[in-house]
């Protein structure tokens, strides 16, 4: 590799400057200049309240379909949606590429798929621990790391020379429900070789205390159900398959028997039971048949840990469950983390459980979850097995990986590079280092499409929720005279003001001035005319109110 000194690169296309919507692509450059990629994880993100009406944000890839590059496959280290999620869209785009990932990963991904096209469209090449793969020129090999999601992999990939060690999520758990803990040995032992690269998660680098093993969290939550006079209902994350293993079990140790509500908990269910994760004859409760049983002896799992509105938590909360109904003996159970951006959504959730005198319990009271990723200090050991010379942060917002550099510095990594979405780092030959920087894309589902963040949609869904909509609809004779009266229809528009009883008649009021002040000339001009109304209307609902609404007029002629 070193005579022909072919380059290669690393580039992350998501998940480098914020939570979710991981991506990340190595290749190298061949002699006609063609880079071939792979691309490790292809996962979505979810969008915050700047995009109005959308929930999913997809990483753009369109660069992959010049000829300049050829996307070889793609690797997924784990089936949490915002490492696998994406797959679907990728399809949409007609990029035909073999996936590789294991077993329970491909059966988590078929069930997706099938949503909407045939499991066949996928070339999925299934995996097994510790596999070793070659793509392209790129050798691959898996490492068993500890995450909060059956199955999950590091991965060791070399080229040439090159020795490079992507994380993905990973931490360190010595006691875990599922036994699959992190290869410490394995990394040790590549260290003691030779990495020369190491791409790292970066979610709890600013955490100083390792945390807590799923088996302690196992054990709490026994001891929490036991302490629950009324229903128990637990919400958690449906991936965490190990969290509900535990959860199933401490519902059977206190005699109560089990109901599943909401259809990804009962998906992930079905996958472990066909991964062998849970005991194919285990039997849940159907939660019609709930109020057949006292509800001290009843446990249910439900989605909804976030605050999703149309999860099973929330729908109970809000009354629009007509089988199970919140009392003052029952508790809520978060098993899970919230989720930044989601804390007014857990907030409003759990003020209505509240309400109903239930009582809650989450990790801010009881050890009842545990995070799927290393702190600084499982950072730091993983340091110290693969003695990396090169750190590349990654998974995680800027100012984590803007921490995770400083932390490198300080355990004397000699070349600590920070990349964030859309930049390309070089990784061979010379020193690895930043080599290219580029605004990073991606696309918005809103609803069935998808859309850019640019799109005129969202500059207009945001003005209407911030300031409403005014339609005025005016019928004009020859003589641009009004021929009825103006027909005013207003959205999101206090109907009073100050001393303004009936805003609608301000409205027509102001029309029929705006007419009256209209310059002769400028009559016949129907885009003119249009444009001197909506502006009139909008800056005196200014005046009065504040706020600069959106005005549409309708011209009708008679």
């Amino acid at each position: 590799m070193a005579k022909d000194k072919m380059e290669v690169f690393y580039s992350p296309i998501g998940g480098a400057g914020q939570i979710g919507m991981n991506l990340y692509l190595y290749g190298y450059k061949l002699p006609n200049n063609e880079t071939n990629w792979i691309m490790v994880d292809c996962g979505i993100g979810f969008a915050d309240d700047y995009y109005p009406g959308i929930d999913i944000m997809v990483p753009d890839i369109d660069f992959l379909n010049n000829k300049q590059n050829n996307l070889l496959a793609i690797i997924l280290t784990h089936s949490h949606e915002d490492h696998y999620g994406a797959v679907g869209s990728i399809i949409n785009n007609k990029i035909d590429v073999p996936i590789y990932c294991t077993k329970f990963t491909s059966e988590l991904l078929k069930e997706k798929i099938s949503e909407d096209y045939s499991e066949n469209y996928l070339d999925i090449k299934i995996l097994k621990d510790n596999a070793a793969f070659t793509i392209g020129k790129f050798k691959c090999n898996l490492i068993n790391v500890a995450h909060s999601i059956p199955e999950p992999n590091a991965i060791n990939i070399t080229i040439g020379d090159i020795n490079i060690i992507h994380t993905a999520d990973w931490k360190i758990d010595e006691k875990p429900v599922i036994n699959r803990k992190t290869d410490l040995e394995k990394f040790k032992k590549i260290g003691n070789n030779k990495c020369d690269i190491l791409v790292c998660d970066s979610t709890n680098i600013f955490r100083s205390e390792p945390s807590i093993t799923e088996t302690k969290v196992a054990s709490n939550l026994k001891k929490a159900i036991k302490c629950i006079k009324g229903m128990a209902i637990v919400t958690t994350f449906s991936s965490n398959v190990s969290r509900l293993i535990s959860i199933i079990n401490a519902a059977h140790s206190n005699k109560r028997k089990v109901v599943l509500s909401g259809r990804s908990i009962k998906r992930f269910i079905k996958v472990a039971k066909v991964c062998g994760y849970i005991d194919k004859d285990i039997f849940f409760i159907d939660e019609r048949d709930i109020n057949k049983n006292s509800k001290k002896d009843i446990l249910l799992i439900c989605t909804g840990s976030q605050g999703e509105p149309n999860a099973a938590l929330s729908k109970i909360a809000n009354g629009r469950n007509n089988i199970v109904q919140l009392a003052k003996d029952d508790t809520v159970i978060f098993s899970s983390k919230t989720i930044p951006g989601n804390e007014n959504s857990i907030g409003f959730l759990k003020n209505k459980i509240i309400e109903y005198g239930a009582s809650i319990i989450d990790d801010s009271t009881q050890d009842i979850h545990t995070t799927g990723h290393p702190s600084r200090p499982e950072v730091e050991k993983l340091y110290n097995l693969l003695k990396p010379n090169t750190l590349i942060p990654m998974h995680g917002e800027l100012f984590h990986l803007a921490e995770h550099i400083k932390v490198a510095r300080e355990n004397n990594i000699k070349n600590p590079i920070f990349a964030k979405n859309g930049d390309l780092v070089r990784l061979y030959p010379d020193s690895p280092m930043l080599w290219d920087q580029n605004e990073p894309n991606f696309y918005l589902r809103d609803g069935d499409i998808f859309i850019t963040p640019n799109d005129r949609a969202l500059k207009d869904r945001r003005r209407l929720q911030e300031s409403g909509v005014v339609f005025i609809n005016l019928v004009l004779d020859k003589n641009f005279i009004l021929y009825v009266d103006p027909i005013v229809e207003t959205f999101g528009i206090p109907n009073k003001m100050d001393d303004i009883d009936n805003v609608l008649e301000f409205i027509e009021y102001k029309i029929d001035d705006a007419l009256d002040s209209l310059p002769k000339a400028k009559k016949s001009d129907d885009d003119y005319l249009i444009g001197y109304i909506e502006k009139n209307i909008r800056n005196h609902l200014f005046l009065i109110w504040g706020k600069k609404p959106f005005i549409k007029v309708c011209l009708t002629f008679v």
